[in-house]
């Protein structure tokens, strides 16, 4: 293939391009830093939204630890005065004056309780303080009568039960709850007033029983809010805006009461806020930086495209020479192929016409030599039909020598192309008479049933040469049925073409044979032992082809064969010269 080059418009092409490469490596690389920093800032998105999102979950641990922590609390501050002998007693002798300031007081000024109540050994209410507030006579509120009634009889029970082996110990009796109060949530506990030393002895189920109330929704929020370090923490009744920030409270049956929310602290987010306007700043600066070096890369670049442009032109100019080189090196290495293969046929076929010319010659030769010695040997009594006879084997021998000598000269006319078909009128059907006629003195055992009447009187076509096509096949008819005499030559003809069928009912062939039939010296193997030299077919299959017909064998072995020769009216009416 040969490569077409321009070499100055290839260089006026590059010099259009240079710019537009170059440009689009500055683009490229802006783009690439633009694309790095966007991914920097995701990354950095995601790394704050991952921090956020792990201070958060601690925030909530920290509020879930400080609400435990503060129902937890209640029961220990309750200890200080519940496990006391002077509460004991007084609480027994029902001195108003000493519990409101050793109990009440006490409990909401130092420990923050939002109330106190006090049952006695019946669960009838004996002291309440409530909201700072010494309540006289004593009585529950009507937010929480029926809640601290009811933990201070499960608290009583407890009592009782602890008269069995096996159950908690006195001291250690509390009965903690988160329950609502009215409208707002509340951690209640209760324990039982006990004597902190043995001198004083109670039976079980006889001991006052101490209830204190702190609302979540007041000193306790802000103690978890101070316990977990977060500002804002109270407590609503339904979700705060962020799930993340907010710890649902339930009652102890598993009941949600509220949710103790705050304002959630983002490190992250504060992180990114913070370095933002620096960030941006950097990347712009890293963008010009970019485009700077982009600028200086496409002066460069221009002093590159420029050699490589007389490098490209060098290049293709010897691109161009070696594949013109190339093609003319495979040209002729196709050439002397071509001419290998064709030296090695024709070998083939030069040793193959040996053989059989050497056999095929060696045959009548030897018959005429026969019949004239024995000529030779009957110099007397030799009557006129002896001699008769011996000239009759010495000229049938004679003819099919030269009926040899043409067939192997028609064939290498055929092969050479120097064959040229002298077309001229005649009586076709006449020839064919004439060509049986031939035969049937050559072999008088065998008849021949002429149908030809459907054939034209007047065509056009090589005399010499269509005489060679049916002498080949009716002579082929007659060797190759030895044992069957009948050989039947018929005609049909239609408004396109002429059909004559040569059939025999002698040997036949095998179907594997016909495709090769009409190749130069192929014989059949059912031939075997018949002369024969497998030029014939095809001189008969050229012929038949030059005056533009068809020639078609159908066989089959032990029942004949039968050819069929197709001739085109059109071409048999025409006068016109055919070379080979």
């Amino acid at each position: 293939m040969r490569v077409n080059f321009d070499g100055t418009g290839a260089i006026k092409r590059l010099r259009v391009l240079k710019v537009r490469l170059t440009s689009h490596i500055t683009l490229v690389l802006v783009t690439l830093t633009c694309a790095a920093a966007v991914f920097l800032c995701g990354f950095a998105w995601l790394a704050a939204v991952k921090v956020d999102d792990f201070y958060l979950r601690r925030q909530a641990d920290f509020v879930r630890q400080g609400l435990e922590e503060q129902i937890h609390a209640l029961p220990r501050e309750q200890e200080s005065v519940t496990k006391w002998d002077d509460a004991f007693l007084y609480a027994k002798q029902r001195n108003h004056e000493w519990l409101l300031d050793n109990v009440g007081r006490w409990m909401s000024r130092y420990f923050e309780h939002d109330r106190t109540y006090i049952f006695d050994d019946s669960n009838r209410l004996m002291f309440a303080f409530r909201d700072g507030t010494d309540a006289m006579p004593p009585r529950l509120a009507s937010d929480d009568g029926q809640e601290m009634t009811a933990l201070a009889g499960e608290t009583r029970a407890a009592l009782l039960e602890g008269k069995k082996p096996g159950a908690e110990l006195l001291g250690q009796l509390a009965r903690v709850r988160t329950i609502m109060v009215g409208n707002r949530p509340a951690i209640a506990s209760a324990r039982p007033m006990l004597p902190s030393s043995t001198r004083m002895q109670i039976q079980a189920g006889q001991e006052f029983i101490a209830v204190s109330v702190k609302f979540i929704d007041g000193k306790v929020a802000e103690n978890i809010g101070h316990y977990a370090r977060l500002e804002g923490l109270r407590f609503t009744a339904s979700k705060g805006p962020d799930e993340r920030a907010q710890v649902p409270v339930s009652v102890h049956d598993g009941g949600m009461i509220g949710y103790l929310v705050w304002q959630p602290i983002r490190p992250g987010f504060m992180l990114l806020q913070q370095i933002a306007p620096a960030g941006l700043g950097c990347l712009v600066l890293l963008i010009a930086a970019v485009f700077w070096l982009g600028r200086g890369l496409h002066r460069t670049s221009l002093t590159l495209l420029d050699s490589q442009a007389e490098l490209t032109h060098h290049r293709n100019h010897l691109e161009e020479m070696v594949a013109d080189r190339t093609a003319e090196i495979e040209r002729q290495r196709e050439e002397l192929d071509r001419l290998l293969v064709h030296e090695r046929q024709v070998n083939a076929l030069q040793r193959q016409f040996v053989a059989m010319a050497s056999h095929e010659f060696r045959t009548p030769l030897a018959i005429i030599d026969a019949a004239a010695q024995r000529l030779c040997r009957s110099t007397t009594n030799v009557s006129g039909e002896y001699v008769h006879e011996k000239a009759g084997v010495i000229r049938s021998a004679v003819v099919r020598m030269v009926d040899l000598m043409e067939s192997i000269l028609a064939s290498g006319r055929l092969e050479t192309g120097q064959i040229i078909l002298k077309r001229s009128e005649g009586d076709l059907k006449a020839l064919l008479v004439t060509c049986c006629d031939r035969q049937r003195e050559l072999s008088p055992s065998h008849v021949f049933h002429l149908h030809l009447q459907p054939i034209p009187d007047r065509l056009t076509f090589d005399r010499g040469a269509m005489e060679q096509v049916f002498t080949n096949l009716i002579s082929n008819a007659v060797k190759y049925s030895p044992n069957a005499p009948d050989i039947y030559i018929r005609a049909r003809v239609d408004e396109k073409m002429v059909q004559i069928a040569i059939a025999d009912s002698g040997i036949g062939m095998d179907a594997d044979d016909l495709p090769k039939l009409f190749q130069p010296y192929y014989r059949a193997r059912s031939a075997t032992g018949i002369a024969g030299t497998g030029i014939g077919l095809n001189v008969v299959k050229q012929v038949v082809e030059l005056h533009g017909g068809t020639v078609e064998v159908a066989s089959e072995l032990g029942k004949g064969t039968t050819f069929t020769i197709s001739l085109p009216i059109e071409c048999l009416l025409s006068d016109q010269q055919v070379a080979a």
